[in-house]
């Protein structure tokens, strides 16, 4: 171990080890282990005199590269040393140390950077093929490995993964009762023109199996009558977050749609009725919304849950998506504020 030589050349003794393991070295908020490093370093009184660090990348691959000098600075001004035991140069506050510190940060961002291109690449060609790539299944349908010739290998269950590489993941019809509730919730939305909030009360009163949401609203239940999935149409690339920055909607033209990718459970021209629907409901005014949302208002306090609660209102995402933020929404029509934070960034 490189660590322990470089400990023993130099004549330390290792009283502790901080690893994040496979954890991403992006972000301080997902390495535990380093942030507890810091907070002993920095605690005044710390059971070491020095940091040893394999080489600059492990510090962490940051973005901005001023975070790990800034990171190693508060260190040594608390009379911690940080020293890298694989780097072909002595950290001692050189001209020469200072800039292979520099050039090894930026190439460490760097390779973060196109690493992250490379995957987004491959994860849009697979999705363009119609394999599975991320996140949870739409409710009615689950997971599936197939092999390379597209042979089924199984169903996976929540928190399992596919066991080989080669293998890829689509949509599979889920249990009989959930499939039965969407089939059932797209013909009462367009044959019988019932509003989602009243198929969200339908859907409880049947004891319908629950979403991942837990309970059945008007919102879930628009989500689930726009959801191309339910057709065979796998829709990627909606949204995007490289390198852990704010995730961001991406427009229409970018996303990645594979049409026939899955085995159906709604018929095209049900769901294309729904969608119909959906678009008109969707066209409402900026007035329109904030009318019904001060008519809320005037009989509720209120909360991202309340506006998702309330028959036929828009989502609390919605509001926020149009109005840059609840709270922003709630200032238009000189609604109180909840006393805690309550708002919504822009829908996913």
């Amino acid at each position: 171990m490189a660590i322990a030589a470089y400990a023993k050349a130099r004549g330390y003794r290792l009283v502790a080890t901080f690893s994040d393991g496979d954890r991403s070295g992006l972000d301080l908020k997902a390495r535990p282990a380093l942030q507890e490093l810091l907070r002993q370093a920095l605690s005044g009184a710390p059971a070491f005199s020095a940091i040893l660090v394999y080489d600059v990348s492990r510090w962490g691959r940051f973005q901005d590269i001023d975070q790990g000098a800034h990171y190693e600075f508060l260190c040594r001004q608390a009379g911690v040393a940080v020293e890298y035991c694989v780097e072909p140069f002595d950290n001692d506050g050189s001209f020469e140390a200072s800039l292979l510190k520099y050039l090894k940060r930026s190439m460490a961002a760097e390779f973060s950077r196109d690493q992250s291109a490379k995957v987004r690449a491959a994860k849009y060609a697979m999705a363009a093929k119609g394999f599975f790539q991320c996140g949870s299944p739409p409710y009615g349908l689950r997971r599936a490995v197939v092999d390379g010739t597209g042979r089924l290998m199984g169903v996976l269950q929540h928190g399992e993964y596919k066991s080989a590489n080669s293998y890829r993941t689509i949509l599979v019809p889920g249990p009989e009762a959930e499939v039965a509730a969407v089939r059932r919730a797209f013909h009462l939305y367009v044959v019988t023109g019932a509003k989602a909030a009243a198929i969200a009360e339908y859907l409880t009163a049947e004891s319908a199996p629950l979403p991942d949401s837990g309970r059945w609203t008007g919102y879930r239940v628009r989500q689930m009558l726009g959801n191309p999935a339910y057709v065979g149409t796998y829709r990627f690339g909606r949204t995007s977050a490289p390198l852990k920055t704010h995730r961001l909607r991406r427009p229409p033209s970018q996303w990645v749609e594979a049409r026939g990718a899955f085995t159906a459970i709604v018929p095209q021209d049900l769901f294309d009725h729904a969608q119909a629907l959906l678009a008109v409901y969707r066209r409402r005014s900026d007035a329109q919304m904030l009318e019904e949302l001060s008519t809320l208002a005037r009989t509720r306090r209120l909360t991202a849950q309340v506006i998702d609660d309330a028959p036929d209102l828009s989502s609390a995402k919605s509001y926020a998506r149009r109005f840059g933020g609840l709270k922003a929404a709630y200032r238009q029509i000189r609604a109180p504020q909840p006393s805690q934070p309550d708002d919504v960034g822009p829908a996913s």
